[in-house]
């Protein structure tokens, strides 16, 4: 076996594993995934993204947390996601019950009803942004079926009659097949390590320079009874206040959120879709500057970063660093930015075609010689 077939059947076994590994949480049921419909937890996550709740004990819950839920006496299978603001406890036939009072972050106002443990789905572990959008848009829009769909069939459906058209003949299949492997044995890609160092330097410095000017305070700090944090750059940015005890986290309002470029206020619309007894608000207005309250003299880490990845990482993120979201967004959009211009730095070759320019070079020297030209 080749060297070039081992590294293939190595990296389909690794592209293996991980898509095994991602799906089997999905096929077993301990992780679900569910399109976020209403604004009341904007802006962690927004309408059309989807959510991936992973199960968990009610009992390892926390304030703070954000879990997936079915609202009591709601509708099956209506879900809601909203964080944990409290924990209580209460005593039914079957002993005593754990149970939680949510919140939606955009909300200004707590779910009137207490989600008993029972009712509990999961927690939040991941978002991925625009996704729902999709997915809704192909099992409601008959156009957007047709491109996506019928559209790509009929192409291939086409291409499978004209090779079964050129491979009914045996003798023409074999030369096809004869002339495919030769190509493909001289055929290789070869990586132009120059170009691409260029490439991911300059991106680098350029994301990097975007990054940088957009930056508010990183870093530890202690909180004031008022905090002003403002947006002086010219993206939205995104601030989050880890404070050093973590049972502070929701005395600190709002420990996260998302501000506007310089003297631009924001305001959003949403469609709302929420179930009976959960709030949504439709507008959302987002400014410049905000006023932080927090308890007097609170040690705590802030990052601020430019909106230009979902909230919801970004928050995760700076969960282990505040430093973490600046370094990510220079990394992931140098990488999208170099993978976008692949084909400067990793081109397609054909071996032999430079013997073939020797020998060319060869024959007009010997004309020239034969002719006594100089």
């Amino acid at each position: 076996m080749k060297k070039k077939e081992i590294i293939q059947i190595a990296i389909f076994l690794i592209i293996g594993i991980l898509l095994i590994n991602t799906l089997m949480p999905f096929y077993t049921g301990s992780e679900q995934f569910m399109i976020v419909l209403s604004g009341s937890m904007v802006p962690l996550f927004l309408p059309g993204d989807i959510v991936i709740t992973k199960s968990v004990d009610p009992n390892e819950l926390n304030v703070g947390d954000v879990i997936t839920f079915q609202v009591p006496g709601g509708k099956p299978g209506t879900f809601v996601t909203h964080r944990i603001i409290s924990i209580g406890k209460f005593y039914s036939s079957t002993g005593e019950i754990r149970s939680f009072h949510t919140k939606g972050d955009a909300n200004n106002v707590v779910d009137d009803f207490k989600v008993p443990a029972i009712n509990v789905v999961g927690k939040l572990a991941f978002v991925i942004p625009f996704l729902g959008l999709l997915i809704d848009a192909f099992r409601t829009s008959k156009i957007f079926f047709i491109l996506m769909v019928i559209l790509p069939s009929g192409i291939i459906v086409l291409d499978e009659i004209r090779n079964m058209m050129i491979y009914n003949n045996p003798r023409r299949a074999r030369k096809l097949e004869r002339e495919q492997k030769k190509i493909a044995k001289k055929t290789y890609y070869k990586l132009e390590w120059s170009k691409l160092t260029q490439i991911i330097l300059v991106s680098g410095l350029i994301f990097s320079g975007i990054v940088a000017f957009n930056l508010g305070d990183n870093g530890h700090i202690v909180l004031k009874s008022e905090n002003k944090i403002d947006n002086s750059g010219f993206l939205p940015m995104v601030y989050t206040i880890k404070p050093d005890n973590p049972e502070l986290m929701l005395d600190i309002y709002p420990w996260y959120g998302v501000l506007t470029p310089f003297n631009e206020t924001k305001v959003n619309e949403y469609e709302v879709s929420a179930p009976d007894g959960v709030v949504a608000p439709s507008t959302i207005t987002q400014f410049n500057e905000i006023v932080v309250t927090a308890p007097e003299n609170t040690p705590a880490e802030i990052s601020t970063v430019p909106y230009i990845l979902p909230v919801f990482w970004i928050v995760e993120l700076a969960e282990i660093n505040p430093y973490l979201p600046a370094v990510a967004e220079i990394l992931i959009y140098t990488s999208a930015f170099t993978l976008f211009l692949l084909p400067l730095w990793c081109k397609k070759k054909v071996r032999g075609r430079h013997k073939k320019k020797i020998g060319l070079k060869r024959t007009l020297a010997l004309w020239k010689k034969t002719l006594n030209l100089r």
